[in-house]
């Protein structure tokens, strides 16, 4: 039931990103399309016909031809998805459990404060830091 529902949930997303970049595509070729269509509508009046009538048949015959091969496009990339299975990290640690620990522990970088001008110097004089280690041209410590 569990893997039903992640394979469900899965499925869903690739459907839903299938479906986006196709209609993006597709919608891009169909403006270039009624682009095309309206440079060319002009010579309709030279056939005694209506331009804007025409050019409304064009338009609705391109967005049919542009929805019926979303429809197709969809489906065939929807059907050729292979879905993979992910291994939870529990799972993954079930099965290397008994293989020996092969990782290097690294130590953790151990980051020095920084001394402000104001606080007491780090050599122990007693003084501020500007006044003794700090001051330009004293042997920085």
């Amino acid at each position: 039931a569990e893997q039903e529902r992640i394979f469900g949930d899965q499925m869903r997303e690739i459907e839903r990103v299938i479906l986006l970049t196709t209609l993006d595509s597709l919608w891009m070729d169909h403006l270039d399309a009624m682009d095309d269509v309206r440079d060319g509508i002009g010579l309709q009046s030279y056939a005694q016909r209506n331009p804007v009538t025409e050019f409304k048949i064009a338009a609705s015959d391109a967005f049919d031809e542009m929805i019926e091969d979303i429809r197709e496009n969809t489906v065939r990339r929807i059907l050729s998805v292979r879905p993979r299975m992910q291994i939870k990290r529990t799972e993954e640690r079930e099965m290397t459990a008994g293989a020996p620990d092969r990782t290097v522990k690294k130590k953790p970088i151990v980051k020095k404060a920084k001394v402000g001008p104001n606080d007491p110097c780090p050599c122990g004089s007693g003084q501020k830091y500007k006044k003794c280690c700090g001051r330009p041209g004293a042997g920085n410590n």
